[in-house]
């Protein structure tokens, strides 16, 4: 039994950082791997939207020859690219002897199969190798696999996969269908296994592949550092370790724990991926992970919550990424009733109002905010969390905040709204001010201005309302469930400032601590 590893970093790590590798970086990547003696290298994948640089989406394989004449590559060193069936032409692809890519990994999805089989045939017909991986392999029935390997058979790629997609193949499992494969699949065409780690499984699964000694090459996935969505990838340092000690020595792993020192331990930094109890979830009820992404990212609901709302997934949808359904689960979830709305906040008509967003200025101007109070006499109401000070009021409309708060606020002063599961002698009516223009709008402080010009209220000031900042902490208390994806920060600060917008006409609005939205809304 011929074993070989393929690093999937540039193709599966790139969901992480959506593909934007810089060259340079794709150029150390590559070299790393070439020295540390990877048998199969993933450049990235083909796709009609690819990028001509600093990306490892290619649009045709120009670029990906670039790289390679780059590279002291042996002739031991096999080249692929991946195509996802349906976002790449087949007219942009070159014939083989005009590439230096060796073989194309092919990813469908189950629907797909008998179609797919045919746009394998052009990939062969222009001389390359294929490797065939039907994604989420846990869908197919026993009888389907069987069936799918039958099909494959007469295709004859170079190698056909077992693709744990969600991560949720316990060893049990794995082995069931590595059997049935090894059993019926053409000796001739290798077999691979490709993992995610949301259940940390990839490892053992593949050393018990390593272990079965079947009559056949053996293909393994993983990426250095396990980079990859969500909860990763088998780690390519971890599995070639284990095959230099068990089997042959030939690997050398410090070319990997370098760039992972050089590189890949900043981006971790930056984006992060790994075990966490949302991609655990993913995984325990083998729904897509960009499903528990999607809700992560909105940062309003607790764990429970979360398990609550993918479970109401529907089975058709489970396998690929719907945004429309987790949207309207979404929201259908959130503006449901959990305790019955009563009383309004007291005191609103005689008073100035100022309210407390989580800033990180409300702690650097302290001070000022309290001066503020005093001089102005301010009705306070802080948002979603508990500053140094005592304020008049507590409001939460996020489940997450509530429950990292309330133990420390007395009750008569916090104000919920009805969709959080709580007490409070004033709960509002989540449904009616959560809607903007027909939007659904989730930021606390542009809820409760809603609210307020609900109640008629013409003017107030606020602090704390700065404005999400990727390179810095954005809270003015210590925050452990920090938001790393710059693109996600963004998205926020432009919700935020769009509401403002559609509000400013309605209620005026006094900054007095600093706020990147203090100038769109004078």
């Amino acid at each position: 039994m011929c074993i070989s590893i393929l690093d999937c970093t540039l193709r599966d790590g790139g969901y992480v950082n959506n593909w934007e590798f810089k060259d340079e970086h794709i150029e150390k990547i590559l070299n790393a791997l070439v020295k540390a003696k990877i048998d199969v290298i993933e450049f990235g994948y083909l796709n009609d939207n690819g990028f001509d640089c600093d990306s490892t989406l290619f649009k045709n394989s120009h670029k990906i020859d670039d790289f390679i004449k780059k590279l002291s590559i042996g002739k031991g060193i096999y080249k692929v690219a991946m195509i996802n069936y349906g976002d790449f032409s087949l007219r942009q692809l070159s014939k083989s002897n005009q590439c230096l890519l060796d073989g194309i990994r092919l990813a469908f999805h189950k629907e797909k199969f008998n179609e797919v089989i045919e746009y394998a045939k052009e990939i062969q017909n222009l001389g390359y190798d294929v490797f065939f991986q039907p994604m989420v392999t846990k869908k197919y029935s026993d009888k389907e696999f069987l069936e799918a390997i039958e099909k494959t058979n007469k295709l004859k790629p170079k190698v056909f996969y077992i693709v744990d997609s969600f991560g949720s193949m316990n060893l049990q499992e794995f082995k069931k269908y590595t059997l049935l494969a090894n059993d019926n699949l053409d000796k001739d065409i290798a077999l691979g296994y490709h993992s995610h780690n949301n259940m940390q499984l990839a490892f053992s699964n593949a050393v018990s592949l390593c272990e079965q000694m079947l009559k056949r090459e053996i293909v393994i996935d993983s990426s250095v550092y396990g980079m990859g969505r969500g909860a990763g990838n088998l780690n390519t340092e971890l599995i070639i370790d284990y095959l230099n000690k068990t089997s042959s020595d030939k690997y050398n792993i410090m070319p990997l724990l370098d760039i992972i020192d050089t590189l890949l331990s900043g981006l971790m930094s930056k984006y992060s991926w790994g075990f966490s109890p949302a991609q655990y979830l993913s995984a325990s009820l083998n729904i897509h992970p960009n499903y528990t992404n999607y809700l992560i990212q909105k940062r309003t609901n607790n764990i429970s919550m979360i398990c609550e709302i993918l479970k109401q997934i529907p089975q058709e949808n489970s396998s690929s990424f719907n945004k429309d359904v987790i949207k309207k689960l979404y929201i259908k979830n959130m503006v449901k009733a959990k305790i019955e709305a009563k009383n309004f906040i007291p005191e609103l008509k005689n008073k100035k109002i100022l309210l407390i967003a989580s800033g990180l200025s409300v702690k650097e101007n302290e001070g000022l905010i309290k001066d503020a109070i005093k001089s102005e006499r301010y009705l306070t109401i802080a948002i979603n969390h508990k500053p140094k000070f005592d304020c008049d009021y507590y409001f939460f409309s996020n489940q997450k905040r509530y429950d990292e708060f309330r133990d420390a606020i007395e009750s008569d002063s916090i104000i919920l709204t009805n969709n959080i599961n709580g007490e409070s002698n004033v709960v509002l009516d989540y449904s009616k001010i959560v809607f903007l223009n027909d939007n659904f709008i989730t930021n606390s402080t542009i809820i409760i201005l809603n609210y307020l010009i609900f109640e008629q209220i013409k003017e107030v000031g606020v602090a704390g309302l700065d404005g999400y900042d990727a390179n810095k902490n954005n809270y003015s208390y210590d925050e452990y469930d920090i938001e790393k994806n710059s693109e996600v920060l963004l998205q926020q600060n432009k919700i935020i400032a769009n509401s403002l917008e559609l509000l400013k006409n309605k209620i005026k609005i006094n900054f007095i601590t600093k706020s990147i939205f203090n100038k769109g809304i004078k």
